[in-house]
């Protein structure tokens, strides 16, 4: 089996209008590189300032850099019967498709993602981004996030997982996943739309009917992850999916709200399967003797948690900070349920830079959530209510808007009057 290992990187921009700046391709036998393709490519576009400053990479170097049609047989040849391999390949494969797409030609080739692999192969790391990743296994990487460093950093990367999985099992399960995927255009098509981007997709059947809803923080990826599962609702959704929509929301927990609401009134055939909580400790409260303690997570204890925490540490660091203010018990408990002001916002990242979201809360209840633009005036009660959407909020999103406003400190509050 050949592998083409690749990076990419591009000019920045809005989604699918990127084009490609530098690439570089290793073609790996499993053995050895047999063959070598890098090269700085002329855009023909602006260069993002923030890709400039991040890469290195400016138009006075790419300025005199060959076309990307006049490298496309390079890259076809480089990679014909081989199967692509990048960390996070869903993207430098949607980039290098679209750039053969504006040249008429329908580049398809099987994929493997060495994040995947990596989560699969060797568990437990505290991240899987390839700088982080690579640092953890020792592997050097010079000239990062230029593609010869990325892609050559993939390649010991890739080596490593096909040596730590000896029988070969796992490498072989994905390629094999692939190869059967590639041949199924309808499931290609439908992907190749999906922006990796917080928000909630849909899937539908042939009458436009929603038959699933779910929500993420890269909607391409988890798309891809339902449409390419080997399970049998997996594959039952893949038979009956014939269109993709998505709306962004910016905000993972506005993601939450809104697919948990609109499943429920479109009361789709299949549902998502909620994930579980990876934090092993939790803050609950004790009315009977005004006291909040710490506690151990369980199926059963779960829905009463006020916080959770990875560690015991880290929960009993933020008890003690609470512990030390005078009336803590009432006053911690009033913070906790947005009980403290009448009415307030929780605001959180929008779906571009000059947005925020909210969600509003009412006496303590969370009754909607929505949008608003920097420059507008959101601080009066009955204007929050003309431009939200009506909310149902359940037990877990609620932890998670707790945890990330008390916790992660990543949401700001807004007092509002009427």
């Amino acid at each position: 089996m050949d592998y083409a290992i690749l990076d990419v990187e591009t000019t920045g921009g809005k989604f699918n209008e990127e084009s490609i700046i530098e690439i570089a391709v290793y073609r790996f036998n499993g053995e050895k590189i047999t063959d070598t393709f890098i090269s700085l490519i002329n855009p023909e576009r602006d260069i993002h300032f923030y890709v400039q400053k991040l890469t290195g990479i400016t138009k006075k170097m790419v300025k005199t850099a060959p076309k990307f049609y006049e490298l496309a047989k390079r890259l076809v040849e480089i990679t014909d019967n081989a199967v692509l391999v990048g960390h996070n390949v869903t993207f430098d494969y949607r980039i290098i498709r679209s750039e053969f797409l504006r040249l008429g030609f329908d580049f398809q080739r099987p994929t493997l993602d060495t994040i995947t692999l990596s989560r699969t192969i060797i568990p437990g790391m505290a991240s899987y981004s390839l700088g982080k990743l690579c640092s953890s296994l020792g592997i050097p990487v010079s000239e990062r996030h230029r593609a010869h460093g990325d892609a050559w950093a993939t390649v010991k990367l890739f080596q490593l997982l096909l040596d730590k999985d000896t029988h070969k099992n796992i490498i072989n399960s994905h390629i094999n996943q692939i190869k059967h995927q590639s041949l199924n255009k309808k499931i290609l098509t439908l992907l190749e739309s999906l922006p990796q981007a917080t928000g909630v997709f849909y899937l539908h059947d042939e009458k436009g009917k929603i038959i699933y809803i779910d929500q993420s923080s890269n909607i391409s990826n988890k798309a891809r992850q339902i449409l390419t599962g080997k399970s049998q609702k997996s594959r039952n959704i893949q038979k009956k999916t014939e269109q993709i929509s998505f709306e962004l929301t910016g905000s993972k927990i506005i993601a939450g709200l809104k697919a948990f609401n609109e499943i429920k009134v479109n009361n789709p055939e299949y549902l998502p399967i909620r994930k579980t909580n990876f934090h092993s400790y939790g803050l609950f409260a004790n009315p009977k003797q005004n006291k909040i303690y710490i506690a151990s997570l369980n199926s059963k204890n779960k829905k009463n948690a006020l916080l959770t925490f990875s560690s015991l540490e880290k929960a009993k660091e933020f008890l003690t900070s609470q512990e030390e203010k005078e009336n803590y018990y009432c006053n911690l408990i009033l913070e906790l349920n947005f009980k403290k002001e009448k009415y307030i916002l929780l605001t959180d990242q929008g779906r571009t830079l000059s947005e925020k979201s909210f969600m509003f809360f009412e006496e303590g209840t969370l009754t909607g959530y929505g949008f608003y633009t920097l420059h507008s005036q959101i601080k009066n009660v009955d204007r929050v209510k003309k431009i939200m959407t009506t909310s149902l909020v359940n037990e877990d999103i609620l932890l998670q808007i707790r945890n990330k406003f008390f916790i992660s400190d990543k949401l700001q509050k807004i007092i509002l009057s009427l």
